[in-house]
């Protein structure tokens, strides 16, 4: 069973999704939880506060795999991003909002910071055993790699949500070259 915080966030997320952060209002975010000012407030302080806990999304979907290569990886949560557009929406609206919200700035750092250890470990793996660096060479390839593949994952993020001719089948193909090449 969910907890109601849980469904407060879930609820959140729809409106912000709709709406957008700034045109959302707390009575949009009442009217779409279906509680009441008084049970949200139990919660939450009020609109800032729950985008925050919204903004910890779930990361589950975003976690390497023991038996896949570390493009495949990559690609896979790309894939992940595409197929769910409310989510690569959410992320859109949430980085915005990071800019000049601390406390979502602070969110978002941490999941993005996660992402990318993410990416450096599942490359990590596969460069230890693959390529012929130093440790100091590695580190310093990693760095910049997992830099570069996050902002092919955030890059994703923006133009699906901004540019509406999007191309995501040419940003794979992209991607997918990027990636292999590393």
């Amino acid at each position: 069973m969910r907890s109601r915080r849980a469904e407060l966030v879930e609820a959140a997320r729809s409106v912000f999704v709709q709406k957008g952060y700034q045109q959302a209002s707390m009575n949009d975010v009442i009217a779409a939880s279906g509680l009441s000012a008084g049970a949200i407030y139990n919660h939450f302080s009020g609109k800032t506060d729950i985008m925050s806990a919204a903004a910890r999304v779930d990361l589950s979907p975003f976690e390497a795999r023991k038996d896949e290569l570390p493009w495949e990886f990559v690609e896979r949560c790309l894939v992940t991003l595409r197929h769910n557009v409310q989510l690569t929406r959410f992320l859109a609206i949430t980085w915005g909002e990071a800019v000049t919200v601390p406390e979502v700035a602070e969110v978002v750092n941490e999941q993005l910071s996660l992402l990318r250890l993410r990416v450096v470990a599942s490359y990590r793996a596969w460069a230890e055993t693959e390529l012929d660096f130093s440790p100091a060479e590695l580190e310093s390839w990693l760095q910049v790699l997992g830099s570069a593949v996050l902002s092919v994952l955030t890059g994703f993020v923006v133009q699906a949500s901004t540019i509406q001719d999007f191309d995501a089948d040419s940003y794979f193909e992209f991607a997918r070259t990027i990636l292999r090449q590393a």
